[in-house]
C-alpha cells in the first residue's frame, strides 16, 4: 500500500508538535533534563520554532503561557547566569541563539568549548530544558551534539498557514564508538517525521525582534570604536611626522657650488676655506642629512 504525501494543510490540522512537547514533559517528570538541537537554513523558522516548544511545554505543564523574550539567550555569559539561576523544582526553559557561533566544532578544545562540558553538566542536574539552534548541525560542538536528546530540522516557512514545518528525530549516541543516531517518534504504531509549529506570542516575539535591533546598533557602535582604535594604532606605530627643517644657508650653497659645479674636491674647498679635510667631511656629511629631511617633507 502506497501513502499519499501528505499535505500543508494537513500537517497544519493535526496537533502541534505534541509528540515534541510531550516528550520532553515526560523527561521531565522523570527528573531529566532536555537537550533540543535545531538546525535549518536561514530564514527556516528555527528561533521561532524553539519559543513556541516553550510556549507549548509552559502552558501544558503550568497552564499558560509563560515563555518571554528573555528567555532567549546569545552569549555563554547569559547561558552561564541563566543556568545558575535555575533549580531543579521549577520548569527552566531558554532559547540558546546560534550554539554553533558560541560553541563551534572547529574549536572542540577551546576554553569555552570545554567549560560547555560543565554547563551542560549542570544543566543536567538542575533539569534545565535547552532548545539551541544553529545553521548546521555538523556545526555545533561534537560534545553538544553528542548530549543531544531531540533534533529538529526546519523545512520551511508556510506564511500563508502561519507555521513552520520541521523534521524531528529522537537522539540516541553510543558512548564506546561516540557516534550519534535518529530514531523516529511514533504515533498509533506508525512512523511520525514531520510535525508544525505555529507563531510565538506576537508580544514576545517582537520584543525578541527589538532585542535583535538593538544588539545590532551596538555591534555597530562596537565595530565603529574597534575600527577607530585600529586606526589610532596604525597612526601611532606609523606616524606622519613632517621635520621643520631651515633653508639651506650660504656657506652651504657655496659648498653645493664648488662641490657639485665647480667639480672641487673636499681636500681643495678645505685649503680654499682654510680648514681640515675632516671638517669639510663632516660638513658634507651635516648638509646631506638636512637635503634628505627636505626631500622626505617634499614627499609628505
Amino acid at each position: 500500500m502506497v501513502r499519499k504525501n501528505i499535505t500543508v494543510k494537513e500537517i497544519a490540522a493535526g496537533e502541534e508538535a505534541d509528540l515534541v512537547v510531550d516528550y520532553i514533559i515526560n523527561r521531565k517528570k522523570k527528573g531529566l533534563y532536555t537537550l533540543a538541537l535545531v538546525s535549518g537554513l536561514p530564514g527556516t523558522g528555527k528561533t521561532s520554532t524553539c519559543f513556541r516548544l516553550g510556549e507549548l511545554i509552559t502552558k501544558k505543564v503550568l497552564g499558560e503561557n509563560q515563555m518571554k523574550a528573555s528567555n532567549v539567550v546569545d552569549s555563554f555569559l547569559d547561558l552561564t547566569k541563566a543556568v545558575m539561576n535555575s533549580k531543579p523544582e521549577e520548569l527552566n526553559i531558554f532559547v540558546v541563539e546560534e550554539v554553533s557561533v558560541l560553541f563551534p566544532s572547529r574549536r572542540a578544545m577551546a576554553g569555552v568549548n570545554v567549560d560547555l562540558a560543565r554547563l551542560l553538566d549542570t544543566a543536567r542536574k538542575k533539569q534545565v530544558i535547552l532548545l539551541a539552534n544553529a545553521p548546521i548541525w555538523s556545526s555545533i560542538d561534537s560534545h553538544m551534539r553528542a548530549l543531544g536528546n531531540i533534533y529538529i530540522e526546519t523545512k520551511k516557512i508556510y506564511r500563508m498557514e502561519k507555521i513552520v514545518v520541521s523534521k524531528f528525530f529522537r537522539l540516541q549516541t553510543n558512548p564506546r564508538t561516540g557516534k550519534t543516531y535518529t530514531h523516529s517518534f511514533m504515533r498509533d504504531g506508525r512512523t511520525v517525521k514531520r510535525m508544525h509549529t505555529k507563531m510565538p506570542n506576537e508580544e514576545q516575539w517582537q520584543l525578541y525582534e527589538h532585542r535583535k535591533d538593538d544588539f545590532m546598533e551596538k555591534l555597530y557602535s562596537s565595530l565603529v570604536h574597534r575600527e577607530q582604535k585600529r586606526i589610532d594604532k596604525e597612526n601611532k606605530n606609523n606616524p606622519t611626522i613632517m621635520i621643520a627643517t631651515e633653508p639651506l644657508t650660504n656657506k652651504e650653497k657655496e659648498f653645493l657650488f664648488l662641490f657639485k659645479d665647480k667639480k672641487l674636491t673636499q681636500k681643495e674647498i678645505a685649503k680654499k676655506w682654510g680648514c681640515t679635510q675632516s671638517n669639510i667631511s663632516q660638513f658634507w656629511s651635516n648638509l646631506k642629512k638636512k637635503m634628505l629631511k627636505h626631500k622626505e617633507n617634499e614627499e609628505k
